[in-house]
């Protein structure tokens, strides 16, 4: 398979604190359609790095050979990176900038959000329960 990487379409509207779900939605569908949605999933690893030694027909094994599709996963994976890289705005980049593989940064990504998620209803439940009803007599 080619690379998809020219399928990919420039992201508009990059990752910020408050547009999560519509990033989200942009870029999945953007990896998906592109057939390379399967380099953010939890179970995404890439093939073993050489093929196994082979036992030659007088009884020798030979050496491990380097698996060209390891190498095929890996640079997909990093055009995965560096296309996710690209949609970040630079205070979400500056948080993530460490991740070296799609499926790191794209978890670091959802585990920024679901805090920033947590943050908000916190502050929503603090502020209703420390509300007090206004002064309705009149």
């Amino acid at each position: 398979m080619p690379l998809a990487f020219g399928l990919l379409p420039v992201v508009s509207e990059k990752l910020t604190r408050g547009n999560y779900n519509m990033w989200y939605a942009t870029v999945a569908s953007a990896l998906k359609g592109a057939r390379l949605g399967g380099y953010i999933l939890d179970t995404a690893a890439p093939p073993a790095e050489f093929l196994d030694p082979v036992t030659t027909p007088d009884g020798k094994k030979t050496d491990p050979v380097p698996n060209p599709a390891y190498e095929k996963w890996i640079a997909e994976d990093q055009i995965v990176l560096s296309y996710l890289f690209s949609s970040l705005l630079k205070e979400i980049f500056g948080q993530v900038a460490t991740k070296t593989s799609a499926k790191d940064l794209w978890k670091a990504i959802q585990e920024l959000h679901a805090s920033q998620s947590r943050a908000r209803i916190m502050s929503t439940r603090i502020a209703l329960a420390t509300a007090t009803k206004g002064d309705d007599s009149g």
